[in-house]
This record gives structure tokens, sequence and C-alpha cells, in this order.
């Protein structure tokens, strides 16, 4: 019977010790000051054969613990409807696009290839793309200047505090802001989020990363509805990785 006992307590011991969450290890800048922190929030020039778009919405590098990729939202292709664009394609009137972080366009990472292009997949409107808004990019140079984020591997809980990292339009500084969020609601592919930060413009802000306490990315910012803010969600990003076979660490998703 002492046997039976001392085994099942050593069973509960080793599932207890299993189920324990492991700390998680912080970025090493987090908890610096904001002006120490890596260039990871970039802008955008994107060049067609007749117009320009320069420093527009937002993007950042993403370390997939294999390669670098470049991400911005996928809504920025409304604009694109100017140069006769109807679908998710950059057309034979593309010419290049850059991003850096704003006021430093010597520091430029240049994208060589739209991984997720799809001429089957009409722009339609932000409804329609809130559920999928997220462009990736393979890229010909990584400045090391500019810090690619690592991915959270869990899901945003409800009311957790989270920071998004960007620029409005009106904004000129070359430091981003930090807009502080709080997580109200889990759609899958896509969270509604309460803005915590008083004051703030959402418009151009497209495109930001998102990042948790520790530093680690879990969402795009993407638009809002009413008085919710929409962040896309890195389970979609998973999904693109899946799908155009970007090998990623194991233990980068849950």
């Amino acid at each position: 019977m002492k046997k039976i006992l001392y085994l099942l307590i050593l069973i509960m011991i080793v599932f207890g010790c299993k189920n324990q969450e492991q700390p998680v290890e912080k970025e090493s800048w987090i908890e610096k000051p904001i002006s120490q922190w890596p260039n990871f929030s970039l802008t955008n020039t994107i060049k067609f054969t007749d117009t320009i778009y320069k420093d527009i919405a937002n993007s950042f590098l993403i370390d997939t613990g294999y390669d670098t990729i470049a991400v911005t939202c996928k809504h920025i292709f409304m604009l694109f409807k100017k140069n006769k664009l109807k679908t998710i394609d950059l057309g034979k009137n593309f010419e290049s696009w850059n991003m850096y972080p704003k006021g430093q366009v010597n520091k430029n990472v240049r994208i060589t290839q739209l991984i997720n292009k799809n001429s089957n997949e009409s722009i339609g409107m932000f409804n329609t793309l809130k559920n999928r808004d997220w462009i990736i990019f393979k890229i010909s140079n990584k400045h090391t200047d500019i810090y690619p984020l690592k991915i959270r591997t869990t899901p945003i809980k409800k009311g957790e505090i989270i920071h998004a990292v960007g620029w409005s339009h009106e904004q000129t500084s070359k430091s981003p802001s930090l807009i502080k969020m709080k997580m109200y609601k889990n759609l899958g592919n896509y969270y509604y989020i309460l803005t915590i930060t008083e004051n703030t413009n959402p418009a151009g802000r497209s495109g930001s990363p998102v990042i948790d306490s520790n530093g680690y990315l879990v969402g795009i910012v993407s638009g809002a509805e009413g008085n919710l803010g929409v962040i896309g969600s890195v389970k979609y990003l998973k999904e693109l990785f899946d799908k155009y076979d970007i090998k990623y660490e194991n233990d980068s998703f849950e």
C-alpha cells in the first residue's frame, strides 16, 4: 500500500512540474527607456511607374528562427487601386518597395518578393481584409540597425496589456509612438482591443507591430470599428508560413 501511495505522489509531482508554465525570457531591451530600444518599427516608400507613396503606413521585420521576412498590413493595397490594381498582386508597373525607420532612409530594407501575392484575391475593403490583414515579403538585405521581432508562442489573454509601436500620418518625429492597449475579444485571426493611451490619432498607424510586455510580437495594427481597435493575430501569420513553406522554429507558435 505504501509503495502504491509513493508511486501516486511521484506521478503527481512529475505531471505537476510538466504543467507549470515555464518563465518567459524577456527581450533584453524591453525594460530599458524607449529611447534605447532597437529600431524595429519601419515605414514604407513604394514606387510604381507613375506614383510614389512615401512614408505610408508602418511595417517591420520578423525573425522566424531560420530567416528574416518583412511584414505590413494587406489593406495597404486599397491605396493601390489608384494604380489600377484589383488583386493582391503588385502588377507590372511596380518598381520598388523600401522599408526603413522614419527619417532614416539610409537604413532601408528592400523587398524582393511579395510571398502571399494572389491574383485571384480581390483587394476588397477593410471589412473583408481584417481577417487576413498580413502581407509578407522576402528581402534582399538586412540592415544591421534594424531589429527583427520574435514571435510570441501564445494568444493574447482578455484584459492583457499590449503596445503598438509605430507612427501616425501626422507624426514627424523619428521615434515611433508607444500606444498602450488592452485586449477585449479574441476573434481567432484578429482581436478587438481598447486603446488606453489618450489623445491618439489612429490614422496611418496601420501595419505597426504589436508587442507584449516581454517584447514579443503578438499582432499587427489593422484598423478600428467604432470605439474598438482591430489588430491581426499571429494565428493567421502561422497559416501563411505553413501555406508558403516558410520554415520557423517549432516552438514559435502555440
